[in-house]
C-alpha cells in the first residue's frame, strides 16, 4: 500500500509549512523569507564513528554535501560531558566556573528547578553578535528560558519552548505575538503519522504497547517540533546569524544505541531485528532537516556544524548502566563533530584539534569580529577583524516568567538517569551533583585546589557515592597531596580493582620509591585504566612496562597519543615520539607542551625549519605571566650544587635551606638543603611560594618534582662522572670500591632523561655550570669563553654581573674534598 507522502519524515522535516499543510492550518503570507549571513546546527552526541559509515552508504546527502564544500575535524569536548554545561561553554568560550551553568537544575527561591538560561554569567556570542549590530537567533539552545528578546528583530525560542507543556511557550519565543500561531503547530504525538515512525523500524509491525517504539515516537515529535521552530524562526527573523539545537540524537542513541549493529552479546536477536535502525534513521531525520535549514544559508554564507561531545560505539557499548545519577554521561566519549564552509574554511589542515571553546570565536570570525580577551577559545586561522569590547554581561533584555512547571522537567531527567529520585526530595541531595560536576570541570580546568575545596565535604557523609571519592583521588593525586589521597583510599569499598589498587600503588611509589604492577593490567585494560598505570609507571620510569601497556592500537585517545609520545621520547625514539605528538595534536590542538615535545623530536632528527615552527608555535599558545623566577639549582650529588646555591646567594638570590643538615668536612660551608625536599614533602603550591629565590633538587629527584608553571631558572652542574662517584663513595667511607660501568651509564641515562624533561618545559631557562670550569677561572683569574657565556646568562636573570670578582667572593678552591 502506497505511503501518503506527508505522512513521511522527509515531508514532516520540511518544517512549520508542511506541518501546517498536514494539519490543514492557513499560514500568513510573508513577504520574503531572509537569508542568514551564518548559521550554526548542534547535534547533541554526533560522532564521526557513527556517521563515517552513513556517509559512504550515500544515506546523509546533505552533510556530504556540506563537507564537499568545506572542512571537518573532530572537536574536543569538556569534562564532565554534560549537556547544558557544555552547550553554555560553546556559546560563552568560557568554564563553567565562568559561565555559572552547573548541571541540569538549580536553586531559584529555595525551591530546585530545571537550569535557566537567565543563569549565565557570561555573556555569549548571541550578546556580542547583536552588540555590533548583526541580529542573532537561537533555537532550543540549552539552557536559554526564559527567551532573551533581541534587540535587532532576531526570534529567540528558548529549550523549554519544545516541551509538552505548551504553556512554556509563554516565555519561552521572543516576539510574543507569534504564540498563538505557534501553538496551533506544534505537533503532538497522537499527530505523528504512523508511516514516519514505522521508518525507525523497517522489519517489524508497530506496537503501540511497545515502549521503545512509544519512546522513538516522543524523542521524534521533539525533534520534529525543534524544526517546526527553527524552520519558523529563520522565516520570522530578519537574517544576520542563527543558532539552532537538536538534543534529539543523544535521546535516540541512549534508547538505541546497544541495539545497533554489531549485535552485542545480551542483545536477543528479536530485539536486535526490532531495533537495529534507530540510531541510523535518528542520524536520517537529522539530515532530512539540515537539507531544509541549509536552504537559507546565504550560497557566500558560513555553516558550522557541531555536536558537543561523541558516543560509544562499536565493542565498547554497555547493555545496561549503573544505577546512579549522570549514568547516562557514561555513554558519551571525548570527541564530538565539526564541520564548517565557508570564506574561513579553505585549508583542512588548519582546523585540526579544536574544542568547544573555540567555537564562539569562530562564530565571531566569520562576522569578521575578533574575540574579547574573556574568551578562553581561539580562532586556528589569520583574519582581518575588528577587536571586539568586552561585555560585563548579557546586553539583551529577558523578561521575567510568567509560567513554571519544572516537575514534569524534572522527572524527565530522573526517567533519563540524569537525576536522583533523592535529589528532588531530599534536602540534603539537592544540587549534590551540580556540586560533583563542578568539581570535575574545575580538575580538568586544573584548578585543583578550588575543585578539592567543592569536592571535600561530598566525601565526609555517609554512604558517599563511588565516583565522588575517585573524583577527589585524582584531584588529590594531581595536587601531589598525599596525606589527604590516603584518607580518601582508607574509604573505598573496593580497593583490589584498578582504580584504587593504582592510588595504593602510587601511595607506595610516594613512601618506597617502587612500583608493582598488578596482574590484571595488560594493554586490553580499559583506556581510562590504562592511562592511569601509565602515568604512574612513567613516573617511576619503568618504560619497559610502560611500552607493553601502551601496545593496543584500539587505544587512540590523546591522554595515551601523550603517554606513548613521552615514553618514546625517553627513550630516545625520536620518530615514534614525534608521530605520537602529532597524533595527539591531531585530537586536541591546544596543547602547549606537546608542542614542545614536537619541536624537541624535530631537532633531534635535523629538522630545524619544523622545530622551530613547532617552538615558535607553543610559545604562542603559552600564557605567559609575569612572575619573579623560582631559581633550582640540580645535578648529580656530589657535583657542586652546595657551590651553586652559594653562587647565587652571592648574587643576592635567598637560598630556600632550614640549616637541619649543618656543614661538615665534605661541605664547610653547608649543604643548602630543606627536609621538606629531603622527605620528599613538597607540592606545586610550596614551590610557588619560593619564587625570587634558591632551592637545591639533585638529580634524579628533580625529575619527578611537582614543579609550579611560570618561569624558572635551573642552575644544573655539571662534573666528571668519575669525579662524582669517587666523591660519593669517599663521603659514604667506601672510597676503595671500584667504580662499575653499570654505575656510570646509568647516571648518564639519567642525566639524558632529566635534560628531556627541562628541555620540554618552555618556562625553564636552563644555565649549565661546569664545576671544573668554575674553579679553573678562580685559580687562574680567568674565565673559559663557555663559562663567560653561562654567566652572561645568569647575570641576567639574577640582575646582577657575575664575574671573576664575585666568583673569587665565593669559590675557594682549598676546601675541595675530591
Amino acid at each position: 500500500m502506497a505511503v501518503n507522502p506527508k505522512h513521511t519524515l522527509g515531508f514532516l522535516a520540511g518544517g512549520y509549512r508542511n506541518v501546517a499543510a498536514l494539519k490543514g492550518i492557513e499560514l500568513p503570507d510573508l513577504a520574503e523569507r531572509p537569508l542568514y549571513d551564518s548559521m550554526l546546527i548542534g547535534w547533541d552526541a554526533a560522532d564521526w564513528n557513527s556517521v563515517y559509515p552513513l556517509l559512504q552508504q550515500g544515506k546523509m546527502p546533505a552533510l556530504a554535501e556540506l563537507l564537499s564544500a568545506g572542512v571537518h575535524a573532530n572537536l574536543a569536548t569538556l569534562d564532565p560531558p554534560i549537556s547544558p554545561m557544555l552547550w553554555t561553554s560553546i556559546a560563552t568560550s568560557s568554564w563553567p566556573s565562568a559561565h555559572g551553568i552547573h548541571g541540569f537544575t538549580e536553586m531559584h527561591e529555595g525551591v530546585i528547578r530545571a537550569v535557566r538560561g537567565s543563569s549565565i554569567q557570561m555573556p555569549t556570542y548571541f550578546d556580542y553578535l547583536e552588540k555590533q549590530g548583526i541580529p542573532a537567533t537561537s533555537v532550543a539552545w540549552w539552557p536559554s528560558h526564559p527567551a532573551k528578546e533581541s534587540l535587532l528583530g532576531a526570534m529567540r525560542v528558548s529549550n523549554l519552548a519544545v516541551s509538552e507543556d505548551l504553556r512554556w511557550l509563554q516565555d519561552g519565543v521572543a516576539p510574543k505575538e507569534h504564540h498563538r500561531l505557534l501553538s496551533s503547530l506544534l505537533l503532538k504525538p497522537e499527530e505523528i503519522p504512523a508511516a514516519a515512525i514505522a521508518q525507525f523500524f523497517p522489519d517489524m509491525e508497530l506496537d503501540s504497547k511497545d515502549d521503545v517504539v512509544r519512546s522513538v515516537l516522543k524523542i521524534t515529535t521533539h525533534a520534529l517540533n525543534v524544526q517546526l521552530l527553527a524552520t519558523f524562526a529563520l522565516d520570522y527573523g530578519v537574517g544576520g546569524h542563527a543558532s539552532i539545537y537538536f538534543d534529539a540524537l543523544d535521546h535516540f542513541k541512549h534508547l538505541g544505541m546497544k541495539y545497533a549493529p554489531p549485535q552485542l552479546h545480551g542483545v536477543s536477536d528479536d530485539d536486535f531485528a526490532r531495533y537495529q535502525h534507530i540510531v541510523e534513521s535518528a542520524y536520517r531525520l537529522h539530515d532530512l532537516c539540515l537539507t531544509v535549514l541549509m536552504g537559507q544559508l546565504d550560497p557566500n554564507g558560513t555553516a558550522l556544524l557541531i555536536s558537543d561531545h561523541g558516543f560509544v560505539s562499536g565493542k565498547d557499548r554497555s547493555i545496561a548502566l549503573p544505577e546512579h545519577a549522570g549514568a547516562p554521561a557514561l555513554e558519551h566519549n571525548f570527541h564530538g563533530v565539526f564541520a564548517a564552509k565557508g570564506p574561513l574554511f579553505t585549508d583542512e589542515l588548519n582546523w585540526k584539534g579544536l574544542n568547544l571553546l573555540d567555537v564562539a570565536p569562530i562564530v565571531l570570525a566569520a562576522h569578521g569580529l575578533k574575540a574579547p580577551k574573556t574568551m578562553e577559545g581561539r580562532v586556528p586561522v589569520p583574519f582581518t577583524g575588528k577587536q571586539v569590547q568586552i561585555l560585563k554581561s548579557g546586553d539583551a533584555r529577558i523578561s521575567e516568567e510568567t509560567f513554571s512547571a519544572d516537575e514534569q522537567l524534572l522527572q524527565s531527567l530522573v526517567d533519563l538517569g540524569y537525576l536522583d529520585e533523592n535529589q528532588l526530595v531530599s534536602e540534603e541531595g539537592r544540587l549534590q551533583e551540580n556540586r560533583y560536576y563542578l568539581a570535575r570541570s574545575l580538575r580538568a580546568e586544573k584548578r585543583l585546589s578550588e575543585a578539592w575545596r567543592v569536592i571535600e565535604p561530598l566525601t565526609d557523609r555517609p554512604e558517599v557515592p563511588e565516583r565522588y571519592l575517585q573524583l577527589a583521588a585524582s584531584v588529590l593525586a594531581d595536587a601531589g597531596n598525599y596525606n589527604a589521597l590516603e584518607k580518601i583510599v582508607n574509604k573505598a569499598d573496593a580497593p583490589e580493582n584498578l582504580i584504587w589498587s593504582y592510588y595504593q600503588a602510587l601511595l607506595t611509589l610516594k613512601a618506597t620509591g617502587t612500583v608493582e604492577v598488578p596482574t590484571g593490567l595488560n594493554s586490553a585494560s580499559h583506556e581510562s585504566v590504562v592511562v592511569l598505570w601509565g602515568q604512574l609507571l612513567l613516573k617511576a620510569g619503568n618504560l619497559e612496562e610502560l611500552t607493553t601497556l601502551l601496545d593496543n592500537e584500539a587505544h587512540q585517545g590523546v591522554d595515551v597519543w601523550n603517554l606513548r609520545a613521552r615514553t618514546f621520547l625517553l627513550l630516545q625514539r625520536w620518530d615514534d615520539a614525534l608521530d605520537a605528538a602529532l597524533e595527539s595534536l591531531n585530537l586536541l590542538f591546544y596543547q602547549p607542551a606537546l608542542h614542545g615535545l614536537a619541536a624537541l623530536c624535530f631537532a633531534k632528527l635535523g629538522m630545524m625549519e619544523e622545530a622551530g615552527t613547532a617552538k615558535a608555535l607553543q610559545m604562542k599558545l603559552l600564557e605567559v605571566e609575569e612572575k619573579e623566577p623560582l631559581f633550582i639549582v640540580t645535578g648529580p650529588p656530589r657535583s657542586g650544587t652546595s657551590l651553586a646555591m652559594q653562587l647565587l646567594e652571592a648574587c643576592g638570590v635567598a637560598a630556600v635551606s632550614d640549616g637541619v643538615r649543618s656543614e661538615d668536612e665534605h661541605n664547610a660551608k653547608g649543604y643548602y638543603e630543606h627536609e621538606k625536599v629531603r622527605q620528599w614533602e613538597l607540592d606545586a603550591g610550596w614551590l610557588e611560594q619560593q619564587r625570587g629565590k634558591a632551592i637545591k633538587i639533585v638529580e634524579p629527584l628533580l625529575r619527578q618534582a611537582p614543579l609550579p608553571k611560570g618561569r624558572k631558572v635551573v642552575i644544573r652542574m655539571h662534573r666528571d662522572l668519575d669525579a662524582v662517584l669517587q666523591s660519593q663513595r669517599r663521603m659514604k667511607g667506601n672510597e676503595q670500591v671500584p667504580l662499575g660501568w653499570r654505575e656510570k651509564v646509568n647516571w648518564s641515562e639519567e642525566f639524558e632523561k632529566t635534560a628531556l624533561v627541562l628541555e620540554l618545559d618552555p618556562y625553564t631557562e636552563i644555565i649549565d655550570l661546569s664545576f671544573e670550569s668554575l674553579l679553573e677561572s678562580v685559580g687562574s683569574g680567568e674565565i673559559s669563553s663557555e663559562l663567560h657565556q653561562s654567566l652572561n646568562v645568569l647575570s641576567s636573570a639574577v640582575n646582577k654581573k657575575v664575574d671573576i670578582s664575585l666568583l673569587k667572593t665565593v669559590i675557594s678552591p682549598q676546601l675541595r674534598r675530591f
